[in-house]
């Protein structure tokens, strides 16, 4: 039993060793990334109740076989997640908010390893930011080539266009349905189309039909930074004693105007 209990109490430091472990690689990751729009970081902690100490070790003192549902009810342990400004990474906001462990192991670290796979994108577009204006007039010229491309051989429409895998000519799918229907040929090279339906036909996908890395990067580590504004605050201990100073000097205030009135009549008597 002894052994059994000293197995335990290891596994649990491990646990939190592991734990601080994943917050310090989510450090590392969250300062890889681009700044949110004011300039700032967002780095995070372990943070312990007061009360973590003893509750931790009377439950394994009572050997209690479901040691971790407890904790995680209890929420003995939890993220904070604060902003670091860009003037100086040692200043920090007064503000803290709060992130339990299982929004920090479903969310925030889940989005984190999938923003680092998209970490060289995402510096390669801030690099690429300089040269806009060359970019933007050969985009403009690409774009129109490929407006010509995108038209329908038949009714010159700019819609999205079918293959027939027969013959491997394009079209829209409504030039396509009315030409099967009237000749069930193709209209370019005049091949059978009458084992083909609209199942068969491949679809070709424009540059506007697909959304590039770099544009799914910046929108997930848009949402990263709202996700993190949208944590609850954590009350700091002088607002915690400033709430009950007034509450217990407002309390006082009501018993002085109950109780002076008392007196004035006891006097009068």
């Amino acid at each position: 039993m002894y052994w059994q209990r000293q197995t335990r109490r290891r596994s649990l430091r491990e646990s939190i060793k592991a734990v601080e472990a994943d917050v310090h690689q989510a450090n590392s990751l969250v300062a890889a990334l681009p700044r949110d729009i004011a300039g700032d970081s967002v780095q995070m902690k372990l943070s312990f109740s007061p009360f973590a100490p003893f509750l931790l070790f009377l439950l394994e003192w009572i050997d209690c076989c479901c040691l971790d549902a407890v904790i995680s009810c209890l929420g003995l342990f939890h993220i904070l997640v604060y902003k670091v400004s860009l003037s100086s990474a040692l200043t920090s906001y007064p503000e803290e908010r709060k992130a339990t462990l299982g929004e920090f192991y479903a969310v925030i670290y889940p989005m984190l390893k999938q923003l680092e796979g998209n970490l060289v994108g995402l510096m390669e577009d801030n690099l690429k930011r300089s040269q806009v204006s060359d970019a933007v007039e050969n985009n403009t010229k690409s774009c129109a080539d490929a407006d010509r491309d995108d038209e329908c051989g038949i009714c010159m429409e700019l819609d999205s266009k079918v293959v027939l895998p027969v013959c491997g000519h394009s079209m829209c799918i409504s030039c396509f349905n009315d030409w099967s229907v009237r000749s069930r040929s193709c209209p370019f090279c005049r091949g059978s189309l009458k084992r083909v339906t609209s199942g068969d036909l491949w679809v070709l996908t424009g540059n506007s039909d697909v959304v590039d890395a770099i544009t799914l990067a910046k929108e997930n580590l848009r949402r990263f930074y709202l996700y993190i504004d949208k944590l609850p605050l954590v009350a700091s201990e002088d607002n915690l004693l400033m709430s009950f100073a007034r509450s217990v000097l407002a309390r006082a205030g009501n018993m002085n105007s109950y109780i002076k009135p008392m007196i004035n009549v006891s006097q009068e008597g």
